[in-house]
């Protein structure tokens, strides 16, 4: 018994100290073809190009359905809100100007504050958000912290719009007061506003 166990023991270690057969390769000559006949081809890669897209930012990240009413129907609609990769704007069939002289209107009338005017519809222009009804309750009413209460946002700021021509038809962007982007859910809160003034 002895015996067979050092004759195995002696065979694994000669199997543990052999080279990997990679070791003992070498390196083939190129294939010869002979005339009339093609050269062996691989397949060949497939190039995929991908456009460039803007990150997003802020809460466009969050995937939750838009705030504004529905836009359902927009084929019919004058004034509609639309998205692309640039974030959510008013879509107003009608040129730049008319919806420039248009726009400088709907923010008079809405109860905003213009601060400045350009001819290009670039207005810059302080919106302050009204209180939802029913905000300023009782003491015992704020007391009931089991009753379901409807998020609040506050949409207050200043703001600047941009209009881009968009065949017939003329895009209303929405920006911050500083030029920056306006997030998904401000633009759509106050672009929905525009709407049914334009629309």
């Amino acid at each position: 018994m002895a015996l067979m166990l050092i004759a195995v023991l002696s065979g694994c270690s000669s199997w543990g100290n052999r080279d990997p057969e990679y070791l003992a390769s070498y390196e083939a000559p190129p294939l010869k073809i002979p005339p009339g006949l093609d050269n062996p081809t691989g397949p060949s890669p497939v190039l995929i190009a991908v456009p460039e897209m803007r990150i997003p930012a802020g809460d466009e990240l969050d995937p939750a359905p838009p705030r504004v009413a529905s836009t359902a129907g927009k084929q019919d609609a004058n004034a509609y809100i639309a998205w692309s990769a640039e974030g959510a704007y008013l879509m107003v069939k009608d040129t730049p100007d008319s919806v420039a002289r248009r726009l400088s209107y709907a923010i008079k009338n809405s109860g905003m504050t213009m601060l400045q005017t350009s001819d290009s519809g670039s207005y810059k222009f302080h919106y302050t958000q009204p209180p939802p009804p029913g905000k300023d309750e009782g003491f015992f009413s704020h007391m009931a912290f089991w009753r379901s209460r409807p998020e609040y946002l506050d949409f207050s700021g200043t703001f600047m719009t941009s209009l881009k021509p968009d065949g017939e038809n003329t895009r209303v962007y929405l920006l911050f007061g500083n030029g920056e982007a306006c997030d998904t859910a401000g633009s759509e809160h106050i672009l929905g506003i525009f709407m049914e003034r334009l629309g």
